[in-house]
């Protein structure tokens, strides 16, 4: 073999070993890709947003079940009572209704309350139910279109829900009662409650019943009232400055968030109503006079864009008078607010277009292209390092 052709093959074998080479430069970077996207996007995603599911007026329903009283000796005319100050400062803060009617308005009936009030609220129906009634229920319920639509819920009723479906009507409905969604052991407590309200991904609505000690069914307005305020703002705090620990202090009720507190009374004509949170109203009072129980459940239906459960919530006027673009009230419901019909959250840059896919998904999503792009800048320059690097040794 002449030099010529022994060069030639030299020339060839370092071509081969530089190809070579390259091939196992080019499995090497593309593990380091998919590791380097897996890492960079779970590094990622603890900074990213929350996403909320994105409604009409709010974000995130909080309901709290209180029990037999009358509109004026819990609220006055509408700005408050001596029986009841701490609900008096958050009437200043908040919107009311004082021609509530518990038994139904318009021409439409609610009978057997309590717990024709509490069915009626989630179903659109009193389900020709009285006072201690057994499961279950076969009807459709607001949960269930939630969860349809990709929506959550949790519900509370403390220390072992001593009434029962009477004041918790989540345990009587054949759909729902057996849900891991209901908490309702003799353990829980508003602190188990407000632990879900600082969860990274709170429930779209949350449901909590107190005791018959706690709701003014047997204790007084008075006692009743100190019970919200300790629930709501802690012993120590106020509506301007929330303790920690408690509701109004917890992760929903933030800036920026969009959280509708409702705290309902069950029955009574007219019955106590107070909504609260970033987008109503301060100190509204309403003069309507066609709202109930039915209106609840259709202003929920409303803010979700979901269907209506019977011709009763359907006929149902949903209350967005209580909205209004307007400055945060006063403690822990702080940040930008938009008024009802807007279609999209104040801080839920991830929800439009598709709300129905749930936060973790959508944090993945993104976690994954912050984690792609990076990757791919780093993948050039090492490319183009190891390209550099074959020339010189082919040369």
């Amino acid at each position: 073999m002449n030099v010529e052709t022994r060069l030639g093959s030299i020339g060839s074998d370092s071509r081969h070993h530089a190809t070579r080479v390259h091939g196992r430069k080019t499995s090497t970077l593309r593990a380091h890709l998919l590791a380097a996207i897996l890492i960079i996007g779970i590094i990622a995603m603890p900074a990213l947003p929350i996403a909320h599911a994105s409604g009409s007026g709010f974000d995130n329903i909080i309901i709290v079940a209180m029990e037999n009283q009358n509109y004026p000796d819990v609220m006055g005319n509408g700005t408050g009572s001596t029986n009841a100050p701490f609900i008096a400062s958050m009437l200043a803060a908040g919107s009311t209704i004082p021609l509530y009617h518990g038994y139904g308005a318009a021409g439409r009936s609610i009978t057997g309350c309590s717990a024709g009030c509490y069915t009626a609220l989630i179903s659109g129906s009193d389900q020709g139910i009285s006072d201690g009634y057994s499961c279950c229920i076969n009807a459709p319920t607001l949960m269930d279109k939630m969860i349809s639509a990709g929506l959550s819920w949790q519900a509370y009723c403390e220390s072992g829900c001593p009434r029962g479906n009477d004041h918790f009507p989540f345990t009587g409905f054949a759909s729902i009662a057996s849900s891991p969604n209901i908490f309702a052991s003799s353990s829980v407590s508003t602190a188990d409650f407000v632990a879900a309200s600082n969860s990274a991904t709170p429930p779209n609505l949350l449901w909590f019943t107190p005791t018959d000690n706690h709701n003014m069914h047997d204790n007084s307005i008075q006692t009743g009232d100190t019970y919200l305020h300790n629930f709501f703002v802690g012993s120590t705090g106020s509506l301007a400055s929330p303790a920690r620990g408690s509701l109004l202090a917890s992760n929903l009720f933030q800036p920026g968030d969009r959280t509708l507190l409702l705290l309902w009374w069950d029955e009574y004509d007219p019955a106590p109503i107070l909504f609260y949170g970033t987008a109503v109203k301060h100190g509204f009072i309403s003069s309507s006079d066609v709202y109930d129980e039915f209106s609840i459940l259709h202003l929920m239906e409303d803010n979700w864009a979901l269907p209506t459960l019977t011709s009763n919530d359907a006929a149902a006027s949903s209350m967005t008078e209580i909205f209004a673009s307007s400055t945060p009230p006063p403690g822990g419901s702080g940040g930008g607010s938009t008024a009802s019909g807007g279609g999209s959250s104040g801080n839920c840059p991830l929800c439009s277009p598709f709300p129905g896919i749930s936060s973790t998904v959508w944090l993945i999503v993104i976690g994954g292209l912050v984690g792609l792009a990076a990757s791919l800048t780093l993948i050039t320059i090492r490319a183009q390092a190891n390209l550099a690097r074959t020339k010189r040794t082919m040369n």
